[in-house]
């Protein structure tokens, strides 16, 4: 059921958590076949300039976004914020305070691996991220490299999800500070991948409900790696509480080849494509 899609509003570069450097992902979109493309790093802008420059040279339509990390009912949800003004005050902000706890998060981190035997984790990790933040892929790509795991599945699986020895619990910003946020600077904010926070039909609902009373107005219903039942499942709350739909891979690296940039099917027609809201 793939194709290749011609908009991709869902990843990342290596400001954040991707295996490519803003002007790599851009052409790598350009070869795709991609000519709409949201860099939506986690928690930052900084890629954003540099994507735009080569935008220009690709001839790609690059659209400002960014993914923010924020918390509800103590389970940690992403949001993405689409066609923001990357130079607002409420992003640079929101940007500065996420990365703090993101570098604490990080330290206790490499903390937690130490006290099982796994060395220098953090440093590690501080070395791949290189001028990007710190994230846990950093730490999962680290154990990987170091035969601590298989992949990164068994990292998550073994180290970094609660109860595990690399786990750290982040009290992330609030729904309605992290939508004011995206609203303040133009943007458009958007329910990352759904389904993929494992919670009840029940609490998706009433996520959803929240997000849209406090600003939310879109949802991905296209994502890199779901199925059509599950396009089915989100087309359906779209319809439910009048989202708008957004379609992106989340694409972060070759080794997720389920992501792959622009590998997307389209959006249901009876949906509101995202890009109409800007």
């Amino acid at each position: 059921m793939k194709y290749q899609s011609t908009i991709d509003l869902h990843a990342h570069s290596t400001a954040s958590d991707g295996e490519l450097t803003p002007t790599e992902l851009v052409k790598m979109a350009a070869h795709n076949g991609v000519e709409t493309l949201a860099l939506t790093d986690h928690d930052t802008v900084a890629g954003l300039s540099e994507a735009q420059t080569a935008a220009t040279q690709y001839n790609i339509n690059l659209i400002n976004g960014i993914e923010l990390s924020m918390r509800w009912n103590n389970k940690t949800i992403h949001i993405v914020g689409l066609n923001i003004d990357a130079n607002s005050k409420a992003i640079i902000d929101s940007t500065i305070y996420l990365n703090q706890l993101r570098e604490e998060r990080a330290i206790k981190i490499g903390d937690k691996l130490k006290k099982t035997g796994i060395n220098n984790a953090y440093d590690n990790a501080k070395q791949l991220a290189g001028k990007g933040t710190v994230t846990r892929q950093h730490f999962a790509q680290f154990l990987v490299n170091n035969n601590y795991a298989k992949n990164y599945a068994d990292v998550f699986k073994h180290f970094l999800v609660r109860n595990k020895p690399g786990y750290v619990s982040v009290e992330w910003p609030d729904l309605d500070e992290t939508i004011n946020n995206i609203n303040s600077a133009g943007g458009v904010a958007v329910i990352a991948h759904p389904l993929r926070y494992k919670m009840t039909a029940t609490k998706l609902r009433k996520l959803i409900s929240e997000f849209k009373d406090v600003g939310g107005k879109a949802i991905e219903v296209v994502t890199g790696n779901n199925n059509k039942d599950e396009i089915i499942t989100v087309t359906n709350y779209a319809k439910k509480y009048d989202m708008a739909a957004s379609a992106g891979s989340d694409y972060h690296s070759g080794k997720t080849p389920w992501a792959k940039l622009g590998n997307l099917t389209t959006i249901p027609k009876e949906l509101t494509p995202v890009w109409e809201l800007w």
